[in-house]
C-alpha cells in the first residue's frame, strides 16, 4: 500500500498543475484576444485619420511608401512650381545631373530628394535658411526611377515635384571609381568653388569635392560617404544645411543660390563624413558693383 500511495501522489499533483495550467492558459487567451480587439480597433481609428496621398502623376509603384518615410505628417499636393530638372536618359547612371527649382514658393522650410527605386531611395534633405530653395546636384541610380522632390513650406504642407529618368543598372552597387587608384585618400576632400554674382540679392555657388561616396552596397567596401555640409556668412548665420545620403554621385557637386547683400561676402563651407572627417574652407563672393 506504501508503495501504492507513492505513485499515485505525484498523478494527483500533475493533475492539479495541468489544471492550473489550463486555467493559465485560458486567462491568458482572454487577456490577448482583448489586447487584439483593442490593438485592433487602434488601428481602425489610426487608419481613419491617416491623410490621404494624392495620386502619383508618375504612378510609382513606391509612392506611398517614400511619402509616408520621407514626408511624415502634413498635407501633401503635387506642385508645378517644384521644378525637378533632369535628364529623360541618364548618359552616366553614377552621374546624373538633377536641379530643383522651388524659388516660387514663399517659407520654404526643406526640400527632400527622393529616388523611389534606389536601394537606398533617401537622396538629400536640405534646409535653405538663408538661401533661394534652389539646388543642383547629381546623383547615383540603379535602374530607371521615378523621382520625387518634397519642398515642405511653413505650413507645413508638403508641395511635391518630380521627374522620372531611364538609367541603366548598377548606379549604387558599383564601386567608386577611386577605389582604382591605390593612392585615392591622399585627395579625399578636396574642393574646387567658384561663386559668382547672380543679382543683387543672391549669388550662385558651385563646389566640387573628392569623395568616393560609397554606398556600401559594392561587395567588400564599407559604407563611407559625406553626410553633412553647412554655409554659413560671415556673421555666422546659417545659409544653407544639407543632410547627404548614399545616393549623392561619387565627388559630389552642388550649386546653391545663397541669399547675400550686395556688398562683398566671404561664405564659410563645412563638410562632414561619417568617418568623422571635417572639411572647412572660405568661398569668396565679389560685391555686385564690381560685376
Amino acid at each position: 500500500m506504501s508503495s501504492g500511495n507513492m505513485s499515485m501522489t505525484p498523478r494527483i499533483v500533475w493533475a492539479t498543475l495541468g489544471i492550473r495550467v489550463c486555467t493559465l492558459s485560458v486567462t491568458a487567451l482572454k487577456r490577448a484576444t482583448a489586447l487584439a480587439v483593442l490593438m485592433l480597433s487602434i488601428s481602425v481609428s489610426g487608419t481613419s485619420l491617416a491623410r490621404e496621398l494624392p495620386a502619383d502623376p508618375l504612378d510609382s509603384v513606391m509612392w506611398e511608401s517614400m511619402a509616408n518615410r520621407f514626408m511624415p505628417e502634413g498635407d501633401i499636393v503635387f506642385d508645378d512650381r517644384v521644378k525637378v530638372m533632369a535628364p529623360l536618359f541618364a548618359e552616366n547612371q553614377f552621374h546624373v545631373p538633377i536641379t530643383i527649382d522651388a524659388t516660387e514658393l514663399d517659407d520654404v522650410e526643406e526640400i527632400v530628394v527622393v529616388a523611389d527605386l534606389n536601394p537606398i531611395p533617401l537622396v538629400l534633405n536640405m534646409r535653405p535658411k538663408a538661401a533661394l530653395s534652389y539646388i543642383g546636384l547629381r546623383l547615383k541610380l540603379q535602374q530607371t526611377s521615378p523621382i520625387h522632390v518634397g519642398v515642405r513650406t511653413a505650413d507645413g504642407t508638403w508641395r511635391v515635384g518630380y521627374a522620372v529618368v531611364d538609367a541603366a543598372g548598377g548606379g549604387c552597387t558599383a564601386p567608386a571609381a577611386a577605389h582604382g587608384n591605390s593612392n585615392w585618400m591622399k585627395t579625399l576632400g578636396e574642393t574646387r568653388a567658384l561663386a559668382s554674382r547672380a543679382d543683387a540679392g543672391t549669388a550662385r555657388m558651385t563646389l566640387r569635392m573628392r569623395h568616393p561616396m560609397d554606398t556600401g552596397l559594392a561587395a567588400g567596401i564599407p559604407a563611407f560617404y559625406m553626410n553633412e555640409l553647412e554655409v554659413k556668412n560671415n556673421a555666422g548665420e546659417v545659409v544653407a544645411q544639407l543632410d547627404l545620403f548614399e545616393p549623392v554621385s561619387e565627388n559630389p557637386t552642388f550649386t546653391l543660390r545663397p541669399k547675400i547683400g550686395e556688398e562683398a561676402e566671404t561664405l564659410h563651407v563645412s563638410t562632414r563624413d561619417t568617418e568623422g572627417n571635417v572639411f572647412d574652407f572660405p568661398l569668396s563672393v565679389p560685391a555686385f558693383a564690381d560685376l
